[in-house]
């Protein structure tokens, strides 16, 4: 099972529900133990956009093009953006039902607007989310998705199609 979801991993995101918080956990960290990426591993149960920005920062997972002696959040957020598009990592939010939605729902959007918008071949940023279960995230998603013109797919075939529901029972 875990050789499948590497290999989905190469082309969607995931999103880990089912069991307890514990075994999504192990299940997670067995996954990683086989892939051969540079983990960025959130901390569980991340709540506010501060948790986030503080992690960042202290990971350094930004690349300011310019130098300055300190940045804003904003600024810090502008520069991961364009790390999360130039980078090839595998990123992990683990348990993120926790988080507050508005800033839950535009940092995935950001994550998924990636994957879609990626030719073959680009590298790209990996994603593994978990939460207790997909409680309408899916569809929440679907509401905020960038859609290209010309587009024939649903916003929700979009969020599917870049983001695998993994239920773990």
């Amino acid at each position: 099972m875990l050789d499948k979801i590497e290999d989905l991993l190469n082309k969607k995101h995931l999103l880990i529900t089912g069991k307890t918080a514990i075994e999504r956990h192990n299940f997670i960290k067995n996954l990683i133990s086989k892939l051969d990426f540079e983990v960025f591993h959130f901390p569980s149960n991340m709540v506010s956009y501060d948790e986030y920005l503080d992690f960042v920062k202290s990971e350094k997972l930004y690349r300011p093009w310019y130098d300055s002696k300190i940045y804003n959040g904003n600024q810090i957020l502008d520069f991961h953006w364009d790390w999360i598009a130039e980078n090839n990592s595998l990123v992990i939010l683990e348990e993120i039902e926790w988080m507050e939605k508005s800033w839950k729902i535009e940092l995935l959007r950001i994550y998924l607007n990636e994957i879609e918008n990626r030719k073959k071949g680009e590298k790209k940023i990996h994603l593994i989310i978990s939460q207790t279960n997909e409680n309408g995230l899916i569809n929440e998603l679907s509401e905020v998705i960038n859609i290209r013109e010309g587009e024939k797919r649903t916003r929700k075939q979009i969020i599917e199609q870049n983001l695998k529901l993994i239920h773990l029972e």
